[in-house]
């Protein structure tokens, strides 16, 4: 006969934060060399860091400043979050590796459940992640596809072209799902994604035996190139992830002059797509 079980005292213990970073390029949950660092907002010297579970989601034991009982050792159910106050925080990443490029967003904090910082764009399907983009340096892993280009922009009243900082680049090609990247502070972008699936030879039928179809290595696709730029003088050190996101249309060209606006580009299998010289003016400006 087992005897009874009898609870003494129960604690429970919540977290004001649980926020996990998504990479496009991989397709997974990514966490190895990110560094997150949680302050409030107009006071980023109370920084403190959150640190990621063995699952990849990042958590914060407690918000910087004062530690508040009530809050940590709270039931953390309905009732515990309807009476709480969130308060503005600033969430801040960057990757010791290089890998992705840094960014901030504002979060209220504490938040039930995974943060989604609510000035993020929608996207589709709804994602449960930060998106994560790609630096230039960042190696690209094998049997993937990058497109690269070093962005310059005419702004107004600037006589010389500048770099395109921070100017995201959305790739469209062979009717996949677009794939954005980021450009850096420099205007240099890396946008890796899938290759295509191979287009058949139309002499030759997909199902085996093919003896001699077209070779993989001769595989091309046309590319579309959109770019949102919607410039900050002078460019942040590290950029607002959500204002990033939310930039306007603007035009891409394939000189400074603005006078032969980008065309398609053709992605070749196994080789860099290399996007060469091209200038970018915002919506509505002149050339």
């Amino acid at each position: 006969m087992s005897a009874q079980t009898i609870v003494l005292q129960q604690i429970t213990r919540v977290t004001p934060l649980g926020i996990k970073f998504w990479d496009d390029a991989t397709a997974r949950v990514m966490s190895d060399g990110l560094v997150v660092e949680v302050y409030p907002s107009g006071d980023p010297e109370r920084r403190v860091a959150a640190r990621p579970n063995r699952i990849g989601i990042f958590v914060l034991p407690r918000l910087p400043g004062p530690r508040d009982p009530a809050f940590e050792f709270g039931a953390g159910d309905a009732a515990f979050w309807q009476r709480l106050q969130p308060r503005p925080h600033v969430i801040e990443v960057a990757d010791r590796n290089g890998f992705f490029q840094p960014f901030t967003v504002d979060q209220p904090l504490p938040v039930r459940g995974l943060a989604m910082p609510p000035g993020l764009p929608h996207s589709s399907p709804p994602m449960d992640a930060v998106p994560l983009f790609s630096t230039s340096s960042r190696p690209v892993p094998t049997g993937m596809a990058v497109l690269r280009a070093d962005l310059l922009a005419r702004l107004p009243g600037q006589p010389n072209p500048v770099p395109a900082s921070w100017a995201v680049v959305e790739v469209h090609v062979d009717g996949q799902t677009p794939v954005r990247g980021v450009a850096d502070r420099e205007g240099r972008v890396a946008v890796i994604f899938p290759y295509p699936e191979p287009t058949p030879s139309p002499a030759r039928p997909m199902s085996p035996p093919y003896p001699s179809g077209q070779s993989l290595w001769d595989q091309e696709w046309p590319v579309r190139i959109e770019v949102f730029y919607d410039p900050v003088v002078p460019a942040p050190l590290v950029p607002d992830l959500c204002r990033t996101l939310s930039q306007g249309p603007a035009m891409a060209w394939t000189s400074a002059e603005a006078s032969t606006p980008l065309p398609n580009q053709t992605l070749r299998y196994g080789q860099e797509l290399i996007v060469r010289n091209p200038f970018v003016t915002t919506a509505g400006s002149p050339p």
